[in-house]
């Protein structure tokens, strides 16, 4: 199986160009080498008590040493419930490719979701599945997200100038990546949303998220969907609210004259291929509150991840900002620039190596099948921990450290696609994924370009998942704007 090396210890140019990164290191001057927080797992599978306690604590906390370690773990910890963890990603790949047809979405994920997204394009099955897919599709384009990055650009020197008028250095990273991000969806797929509208669901969908590992453990159990659990109440409140708004805002657009060409207008105008109907109200808010929460949520934390590196990395910090200003000058980031920022998009890569947006993927086998000579059993939780697959001791090469060498274009390319997965693999994989990454680089380097980032020296966040990957505690920075 090819492995993801890391370069050794020659220091290479403080400012590469193009041509110069394809050369085999990026790697600024004198960098000492960061390790930055990780989890610490337990020796061995945990009791079943204590594995169901870390869970609603932190997911990541239940997974085993053997997970990092071997192709396939099997997990039973008392009858009725069987997890398999499987890491190798060449068995990933035959389970997420070659056996999509036998698996479906996990019984987990429909739960946890039913509030919020019911059955949009992320939960959704089969033919409804593919006919929202084909419905979005369109709007994913390379050519049309192109076109997206001077309205990305300019939400990213609106941040820049909030940053220059606050009186405090010290400022809640992720909080304003989740904003500057929400901001560019409601810019860009959602055009002419009301601000108050928008800010009411960006605070319902955090609420939701806040809470999800209880709702993830009462579905992991089985428990009836009516027996309550300590986060329901909250919960259930958060997901109406944002499904009132999101209702609103469809109820508004169909009175408008003016149609508009964004997601929801696409969405009013579908009709499925065989019966020609439209979708239903309920259809449209569950593939708006998809596209509003998964296309936003995701990225603001690969941001706010990479920030928080580059804050502890400051050699790297100045060679992204050496490289914008080299490629970009003063000018808004543009179209023209993103391929451009060779090495500006390897540090957002390794961020998202280390701390991958979506920790975890979970799927369930819908009928009896053989993994590397496992017999899987019909409705066993199958389980890509892509966090642990993303430092797993076999397939990386000093898994733990931050080096953002390991996804140079000639480097990357020996690394298979199941074993680097911000975006999920297979048929399922994020529609989105070119969205987030042109977003993640244009924003990142407006964002390293004005402004200086800085650890304070103390807070060392826990990664926490909660559908998305979060920070324990926040992500607290020291922000500078430059002149």
């Amino acid at each position: 199986m090819p492995q993801s090396t890391s370069p050794g210890d020659q220091p290479g140019p403080e400012c590469p160009d193009r041509q110069a990164s394809l050369t085999g290191s990026i790697k600024p001057v004198n960098f000492p080498g960061l390790y930055p927080p990780s989890i610490t797992p337990p020796e061995k599978p945990l009791g079943f008590l204590r594995f169901i306690s870390q869970f609603v604590v932190n997911p990541l906390r239940g997974l085993p040493r053997q997970v990092y370690e071997d192709d396939l773990t099997l997990y039973r910890p008392v009858k009725g419930l069987t997890v398999l963890w499987v890491c190798s990603p060449r068995l990933v790949e035959e389970l997420l490719v070659g056996d999509a047809s036998n698996l479906s979405k996990s019984h987990m994920a429909k739960q946890v979701f039913a509030d919020t997204l019911g059955d949009g394009v992320l939960t959704s099955e089969g033919a409804l599945w593919r006919w929202q897919r084909r419905v979005m599709a369109p709007l994913f384009r390379h050519s049309e997200i192109l076109s997206y990055v001077p309205t990305i650009a300019q939400v990213g020197e609106e941040q820049l100038a909030q940053w220059r008028q606050s009186i405090s250095g010290s400022q809640p990273i992720d909080e304003h990546m989740t904003s500057a991000t929400f901001t560019v969806i409601m810019r860009t797929m959602l055009v002419g949303g009301d601000r108050a509208e928008g800010e009411a669901i960006m605070r319902a969908g955090s609420d939701y998220l806040s809470r999800v590992s209880w709702e993830m453990m009462h579905a992991l159990l089985h428990l009836p969907k009516w027996v309550p659990h300590p986060a329901s109440r909250q919960m259930r409140r958060a997901a109406q609210a944002m499904r009132t708004a999101l209702s609103d805002i469809i109820d508004r657009r169909r009175r408008s004259a003016d149609g508009g060409t964004d997601l929801l207008a696409r969405l009013l105008n579908a009709r499925h291929p065989e019966t020609g109907e439209p979708m239903t109200h309920d259809q449209l808010i569950n593939n708006l509150s998809t596209l509003l929460e998964a296309g936003h949520e995701t990225t603001a934390k690969a941001l706010t991840w990479t920030l928080y590196l580059l804050a502890r990395a400051p050699e790297w910090q100045q060679s992204v900002r050496d490289e914008v200003v080299r490629v970009a000058g003063n000018m808004s980031i543009s179209a023209e620039h993103i391929d451009k920022l060779v090495l500006t998009t390897c540090v957002l890569k390794e961020a998202m190596r280390l701390y991958p947006p979506v920790p975890v993927i979970a799927r369930e086998s819908s009928e009896s099948l053989q993994v590397d000579g496992v017999t899987v059993a019909a409705g066993t939780q199958i389980v890509v921990p892509i966090f642990a697959i993303h430092r797993h001791r076999k397939y990386w090469d000093d898994p733990d450290r931050f080096d953002p060498d390991r996804f140079l274009p000639e480097r990357e390319a020996t690394v298979p696609r199941t074993q680097f997965m911000p975006f999920g693999a297979g048929p399922r994989i994020c529609i989105g994924q070119s969205f987030a990454m042109i977003e993640a680089v244009t924003l990142l380097a407006t964002f390293v370009r004005g402004a200086r980032f800085e650890w304070d020296g103390v807070h060392s966040p826990e990664p926490v998942s909660r559908i998305t990957l979060r920070p324990k505690g926040g992500m607290p920075l020291t922000v500078t704007p430059l002149a």
